[in-house]
């Protein structure tokens, strides 16, 4: 089954010229209408009534039926339509089930189509017959097939759209004839629903063919349905379906939601920060209407987020040279608070030698960048007096204590102490927890004796028990009340 085909509405030529050669109108008679493509057109009207074109509401019926095709190889699906301006009644099938030529296309593919037969509403004539739907499935191949094959030939070799136009058709006598078959057991009839399509199961299409047939009202009916999905429900008012179990009323698909309009897209000028005042009062800038800034008045459109963007990217370029302009340009900017202002370069940082101490530290590079460090100058002290020292020393207390004489050559050395971690006055009960903080120092060496003077004869070797004899005893007392001798 072929599946390029073309659904939609087909441009409306001008009306082909009646065939000189065809029957003469039957007045109450029934016109052949054809849906099916030919051999290498893209084209699928075949055969249209006189009166009826193909943006209609016939033509939007047999398209609703064909249903492009789909599982039209398990069976037929049978059309009644009836409204003001007539009635039609026809099948869509695979076209092998009535012809056994002109049934495939170019690429061997099996086509499908539509076979019916529509009369005019008449004022004065009386209500035609509609054959049942026992009639139609037991005598479709009889009833339609001829009619496909006179209609489909003279455009079945076309080669151009033109070519390709469908044919107009006269009313000629049913193919029906006789009497009525019985009808089926009569069903209840129901109504077209303004706002749903009655669902049926497929063992009720008989009876509802046969009611509809005469009832004489407005409906759009289809019978043979495989799957209900594959109907546009909302464009009928009756179907019946095999996988339907029980009566259904089918609500259309809610409408979609109608597009938002298109935003406007502001357009922001190229002006400065402070640009002139727009018509609406506000001041040129982001958002504004006479620069690239402003307030946006209630009525202004939003801005899109490229334009904001693009705002936002000037504006900051805008900071960017007001905060490093400066330095970009070469010139200096004036001081904020009243003073002499630095030479070009200082206000740097970097790494140095104490003068006095020449201890090592990382300062500020306004006195260096100047020039070469200097060694400061020192004021006048008092003779033996230490210069107070200017570089960052330690405030940690050295111990002092006697030095022993430095070797030759040497100098000497302060006494070696430990430093001391700082401790919290919160925390000084923790001493004896952590010992480390109040450990004492190593104790001092002991200092040399001092040699004695030259000449001085040397001290003769102590007797401890002379010591303790020439020992002086013990003496009067002072009373600690009078002062006097006890």
């Amino acid at each position: 089954m072929t599946t390029n085909t073309q659904h939609g509405p087909e441009p409306e030529p001008a009306a082909a010229p009646p065939d000189p050669d065809a029957e003469p109108a039957v007045p109450g008679g029934w016109s052949a209408l054809v849906y099916g493509r030919t051999l290498q057109v893209d084209q699928w009207w075949r055969a249209l009534p006189a009166g009826v074109d193909r943006q209609g509401p016939v033509a939007d019926a047999v398209r609703a039926a064909v249903a492009g095709g789909n599982r039209l190889e398990a069976g037929p699906r049978f059309l009644l339509h009836r409204d003001a301006r007539g009635v039609l009644v026809g099948a869509a099938c695979e076209l092998g089930r009535i012809s056994r030529t002109m049934v495939h296309d170019r690429f061997g593919r099996p086509l499908y189509g539509f076979v019916g037969w529509y009369r005019a509403a008449a004022p004065d004539a009386a209500d035609p017959r509609i054959p049942e739907l026992a009639e139609l499935t037991a005598h479709l191949a009889d009833w339609a097939g001829p009619v496909y094959t006179e209609w489909i030939a003279p455009t079945w070799e076309a080669v151009g759209r033109e070519e390709a136009e469908p044919r107009t058709t006269r009313p000629v006598p049913a193919p029906w004839h006789g009497a009525a078959a019985p009808s089926p057991t009569a069903a209840v009839w129901l109504p077209a629903h303004s706002t749903g399509t009655h669902l049926l199961p497929e063992s009720d299409a008989a009876a509802l063919w046969s009611a509809a047939a005469g009832a004489r009202d407005r409906c759009l009916l289809a019978t043979g349905w495989r799957r209900r999905s594959d109907a546009e429900a909302h464009r009928f008012t009756h179907l019946t379906s095999t996988d339907c179990r029980a009566y259904e009323l089918l609500r259309p698909p809610p409408p979609p939601p109608r597009p938002a309009p298109p935003r406007p897209v502001p357009v922001v000028g190229p002006g400065p920060a402070g640009g002139p005042t727009g018509s609406d009062g506000a001041t040129g800038g982001i958002g504004g209407t006479g620069g690239t800034g402003g307030t946006e008045g209630p009525g202004d459109p939003e801005p899109s987020l490229a334009e904001t963007f693009r705002a936002g990217r000037r504006a900051l370029r805008r900071m960017t040279r007001g905060l490093f302009g400066s330095e970009e340009s070469g010139t200096a900017e004036p001081p904020s608070s009243p003073g002499p202002p630095k030479p070009p370069g200082a206000g740097g940082r970097r790494y140095g030698d104490d003068p006095v101490t020449g201890r090592r530290y990382y300062g500020d590079l306004d006195e260096a960048s100047a020039g070469p460090a200097q060694p400061p100058v020192r004021p006048a002290q008092p003779d033996g007096a230490r210069p107070a020292s200017t570089g960052p020393a330690s405030t940690v207390p050295r111990p002092t204590g006697p030095t022993g004489p430095a070797a030759p050559g040497r100098r000497a050395e302060a006494t070696p102490f430990r430093r001391t971690r700082a401790v919290d006055p919160q925390q000084a009960d923790l001493s004896g927890m952590f010992g480390e903080f109040d450990e004492p120092g190593p104790p001092p060496p002991a200092a040399p004796p001092a040699a004695p003077p030259a000449g001085t004869p040397p001290a003769a070797p102590s007797d401890p028990q002379r010591a303790r004899s020439e020992a002086p005893g013990p003496g009067p007392t002072d009373d600690s009340a009078t002062g006097e001798p006890s």
